[in-house]
Formats: C-alpha cells, sequence, structure tokens
C-alpha cells in the first residue's frame, strides 16, 4: 500500500488508498494491452520521472496490482504486467475515460499508444440497426493492434493475431484527427500522413464508430 492513506473505510476510499497516487492509474493503463518493459513504460508516460514510476510500480507490486515477470527466449526481458486483480481495473479505466473525454485536453498534450486504443473502447457508438463487423490492423509506431467491432463491442489486442480487412498505418495525432474530426481518410492518405492497405470503405466506417 502507498505511505498515505485515507484512513476511510468506504470501498471507493480504500481503493483509492491503492491506485489513488500520481501516475499510478496511468501505469495501469499502460499494461491494459500486455506486459512492458520499464523503459516502454517510460516512453509511454514521459512526464513521469524514473524515481516517480519505479516508486509507482514498487507500490502497485506490493499491493498485487502488478508483477515482475521474466520473458524467455527469443525476448529474454524483465518486464510488467497486470496480475488478475490489476487487470479488473480495466472497466473502471474505460469508465474514466469516457468520463474525461469531455473535459478539455491541456494545449500540447500527447496522448500514448495504448491511451488511444483504451480510448476507442471508451467511446464506441455501437452503430443504429444491423452492422456489418469489421475487424481492422492498427500500425502506431512499432506497435501493432487488432481491432475488432461487432456491433455490441470493441475487442483490441496487441499484435497481429488475426485476419483482417484492412491495416491503418499512422501516428496517434493523425488516428485522432480521423476519428474525431471531418478528416476524410484518402485526404489523410493523400497528404501522406496514412498508409492504408486493404478496403479503404472499411477504413472510413471504422473511423465514424466513436465519439464523446
Amino acid at each position: 500500500m502507498s505511505q498515505r492513506s485515507y484512513e476511510d473505510p468506504c470501498g471507493a476510499a480504500l481503493a483509492l488508498d491503492v491506485v489513488g497516487e500520481r501516475w499510478a492509474l496511468h501505469v495501469v493503463r499502460e499494461l491494459i494491452f500486455g506486459p512492458k518493459r520499464f523503459r516502454d513504460l517510460r516512453n509511454g508516460l514521459p512526464q513521469a520521472s524514473q524515481n516517480v514510476l519505479s516508486q509507482r510500480l514498487r507500490e502497485l507490486e506490493h499491493d498485487g496490482i502488478v508483477r515482475r515477470v521474466d520473458l524467455g527466449p527469443p525476448v529474454s526481458a524483465r518486464v510488467y504486467e497486470l496480475t488478475e486483480r490489476g487487470r479488473d481495473l480495466e472497466p473502471v479505466l474505460i469508465a474514466l475515460a469516457r468520463w474525461g473525454a469531455h473535459q478539455p485536453a491541456p494545449g500540447g498534450a500527447t496522448m500514448s499508444t495504448d491511451a488511444f486504443m483504451l480510448l476507442l473502447k471508451a467511446l464506441y457508438r455501437p452503430p443504429a440497426g444491423s452492422a456489418p463487423a469489421l475487424t481492422i490492423r492498427l500500425a502506431v509506431g512499432v506497435d501493432t493492434f487488432d481491432v475488432d467491432v461487432t456491433p455490441s463491442a470493441v475487442s483490441v489486442v496487441r499484435g497481429a493475431t488475426a485476419a483482417v480487412q484492412a491495416t491503418v498505418r499512422a501516428d496517434v495525432p493523425t488516428l485522432l484527427e480521423l476519428i474525431f474530426t471531418d478528416r476524410a481518410v484518402a485526404a489523410a492518405i493523400e497528404a501522406g500522413d496514412v498508409e492504408v492497405t486493404g478496403d479503404r470503405e472499411v477504413v472510413q466506417r471504422f473511423t465514424r464508430l466513436f465519439g464523446n
């Protein structure tokens, strides 16, 4: 448990005793879609100092939210991953992302790739009536995510794991523009900001399924 406590038996207060410290829930967010090395967490949370991030990881590990594991060959690396208790926080983060999406974002702020993927789950608007399922791959930097959309839900899986209808390569700011503004996929491709392999119409339909 963190050093500070609300000393309050309310369940919400007890939860905040564990994940209420600065950057704690951000760490959980960065691990929702799979384990990461410390340096990968630093890349996703550039505003968190190394010392603070190390402290949060120690606290979360102590409270059974995060654990360290050693990956064998060919990776051979020590990573952090969520425990089952940590994964239980995903719907909490989705609810917070949905609620917070109505707040104005700070100017010049950047969104991590994992935060963007969580936002897709938070802001999905199921289409009216019957709609075909969409499966696309989003390639952002060195990361890839398979996104499966059904009329009722969105699932996001890190890595190329399934057959997809289209692959989109772009950075997070461009993806945010495509989804939350009127910018068209064709215009972004023509400008060189997006690369699309596969069905462009599927990609265009995908970008119109989210909103705050």
